[in-house]
């Protein structure tokens, strides 16, 4: 694996006061051409709220306040991109907005206008958890596998109630108390050196 990798970020999601998104469109590959969430990567010892408003104001000029954490995605796509990006909420406090190199535009969108815009698949699933887009189809998650669980009812056939309602033992048997032992693995505990 590459030096330096995973990389963390931070990114915030920015909405005005009519409830449009602030994206930025990219200046720089990959995905160059593409509307983003403003974001960029959480420098040594800095706060994921002071790096999502330093790069906001890097790239767009604003200042923000962070008004809460919204989820953890991550990108894997070996063997030389593996992210991790921390989503916050911010909310415009000042500055002027204006595009920086990284972004070649900035723009605040309304909900039904995100459907149509060019992003990449980590932006379009981001945006719908938040509400901000519908989904018109379903898509796979980012990352490719996805776990299927069935729950199956099981049913206790042998087990008997009294007229109360309670399960009752069957007769002969007579609940003791056995001291505990630990449990012992054959296997290397994920800890252990």
């Amino acid at each position: 694996m590459p030096e330096g990798l995973p990389r963390v970020g931070s990114a915030l999601l920015v909405r005005d006061e009519a409830n449009r998104i602030l994206l930025g469109k990219r200046n720089k590959d990959p995905q160059r051409g593409s509307w983003v969430i403003p974001g960029g990567k959480i420098r040594a010892f800095e706060s994921i709220g002071d790096a999502a408003a330093r790069e906001l104001r890097e790239e767009t000029g604003l200042e923000v306040d962070i008004i809460g954490q919204f989820r953890v995605y991550e990108i894997i796509n070996p063997p030389d991109e593996h992210r991790i990006v921390i989503y916050s909420w911010g909310k415009v406090v000042g500055g002027t907005a204006k595009a920086s190199d990284d972004l070649s535009e900035l723009a605040f969108f309304s909900p039904d206008q995100l459907s149509d815009l060019q992003t990449s698949p980590l932006v379009r699933k981001v945006l719908s958890d938040a509400g901000l887009v519908a989904d018109t189809a379903l898509e796979m998650p980012i990352g490719g596998d996805q776990l299927n669980f069935v729950f199956l009812p099981i049913l206790l056939h042998s087990a008997k109630k009294n007229a109360s309602g309670k399960l009752r033992r069957p007769q002969g048997t007579r609940r003791t108390r056995r001291p505990r032992t630990p449990r012992r693995d054959n296997v290397r505990r994920l800890f252990d050196n």
